[in-house]
């Protein structure tokens, strides 16, 4: 747009323009917000750009932070500045008086965050940078309230927002606390100065997802209960997670789920699964699953019991063979199933059964016992249904939404008085056209022209 309507812009010869003029301040403005837009479209970029080499890959999330930190101080400081300066510019020593109060501000921002514990660098820089940028154009927006025109002072009210709302995302994403923890059922356990006890799943329904309840008991004493929400995609399969947030005054709550554990009973033996046609080989003895029946006839009849045998060869260590044939019976209501139980030909003492059989892949699961050279392989501990959350403490994160508001006040303000001027020029313009129309013909004067002095027009 700016190469099609180059030769379009103004341009004045005789006058050159400061280097503290608003005008200057604009252009500089929009050249860092191209220059940031053109690195974050490089970055997300680059898994299709490094494809070309071969081996796509994608940028580390640190590369957005040092690129856009330069950035974002370069809009917040200019943001200020153009506060108060004039088109026709304005001098250091003009600048640096209107600016003291707001410097002022940004170091009281700052000594604060200081005595909280902040000490990165960059973010404190970031800091005394948006508060300084939010009360410059906070006292524009004053200064136009104070002559009657708060219409005109939507842009500065939205760089209010912008400074108050990056000082929100500073505080909140440098300052965050982020703590894991596996919450077994029933069993309280601290994080920070609240504690979190995982209560129960919620089954999803037509109107909700599953979600986990957690029990949550403040410092103060308080109780409530969060439901963060982990369930399955019925369209892509995939495992879903959204957290439960509590807001607050000061600071904000995140409890996110990570993993669910149902919990499972005390195991004695070892589970293989055997694809059809395949062997595994288990402790020298060797198992092939050739094919398994199932009783269609049931099947079709609609009983709830279905009868499944599993054929499969053994062979031992000694190298003979020994084929087999293991009864499942497995109950379509909500019985469990009925494995049968047989001894493993050639090893003494050890034992089988069919724990699973899946027709769709193929495949049965067997369940080994007594054929272990180390008992303790064949053992597995009972495990408690527990929930694995990340716990997360976001200060301040109002000033994002309270800014985000602010801001968007300013774009109505000013898009408010722009529309009316915009009205007022259509109208003006209707007029001015009426009036030219309204206006009578002006009848010729004077003499009439000789022939001779007459142009006449050939084809």
């Amino acid at each position: 747009m700016i190469a099609f309507r180059w030769r379009a812009i103004p341009t004045a010869d005789d006058e050159e323009t400061p280097l503290l003029s608003r005008s200057v301040l604009f252009i500089l403005g929009i050249s860092v917000f191209c220059a940031l837009g053109l690195v974050i479209l490089l970055g997300t970029s680059a898994p299709l750009l490094t494809r070309l080499s071969g081996t796509p890959s994608q940028v580390q999330t640190s590369f957005y932070g040092a690129t856009t930190t330069p950035a974002g101080f370069l809009l917040l400081l200019l943001s200020g500045l153009v506060a108060f300066v004039s088109w026709k510019g304005a001098t250091l020593r003009e600048l640096l008086v209107s600016a003291r109060r707001s410097l002022i501000v940004g170091a009281v921002a700052t000594t604060v965050a200081l005595g909280f514990g902040a000490r990165d660098v960059a973010s404190l820089v970031l800091l005394f940078t948006a508060a300084f940028a939010a009360d410059m154009n906070l006292r524009a927006v004053m200064r136009k309230a104070g002559q009657g025109k708060l219409g005109g002072a939507g842009g500065y009210l939205a760089h209010v927002g912008v400074g108050i709302m990056l000082a929100g995302v500073v505080v909140s994403g440098n300052y965050a606390k982020i703590q894991r923890l596996t919450l077994k059922v029933n069993t309280p356990t601290m994080a920070g100065d609240s504690k979190l006890t995982f209560v129960r799943v919620v089954p999803g329904s037509a109107q909700r997802k599953q979600a986990m309840e957690v029990r949550v008991e403040t410092a103060s004493g308080k109780t409530y209960y969060a439901y963060p929400k982990m369930y399955e995609n019925s369209k892509t399969g995939q495992l879903m997670a959204n957290p439960s947030i509590k807001s607050g005054p000061v600071t904000d709550l995140y409890i996110a789920p990570q993993q669910y554990d149902p919990g499972q009973p005390e195991v004695i033996g070892r589970d293989v699964r055997l694809a059809k046609g395949t062997t595994t080989n288990i402790e020298g003895t060797g198992f092939t699953f050739r094919d398994f029946n199932a009783d269609r006839a049931a099947m079709m009849r609609g009983e709830k019991t279905i009868l499944v045998l599993t054929d499969l060869t053994i062979t031992p260590p000694d190298g003979t063979q020994h084929d087999t044939t293991i009864k499942y019976v497995y109950h379509l209501d909500d019985r469990p199933p009925e494995p049968e139980e047989l001894a493993v030909p050639g090893t003494p003492g050890a034992k089988m059964r069919v724990l699973a059989v899946s027709p769709n892949d193929g495949a049965v699961v067997l369940r080994l016992t007594g054929i272990s050279k180390n008992p303790a392989d064949e053992f597995q501990a009972a495990t408690v249904e527990s929930l694995s959350v990340e716990v997360t403490r976001k200060p301040l994160i109002a000033l994002v939404w309270g800014g985000f508001y602010v801001m968007m006040a300013g774009g109505i303000l000013a898009f408010i008085k722009r529309s009316g001027e915009a009205r007022r020029a259509v109208v003006e313009a209707g007029r001015v056209e009426e009036s030219r129309r309204a206006e009578p013909a002006i009848p010729p004067t004077g003499p009439a022209l000789p022939a001779h002095s007459r142009s006449t027009i050939r084809d």
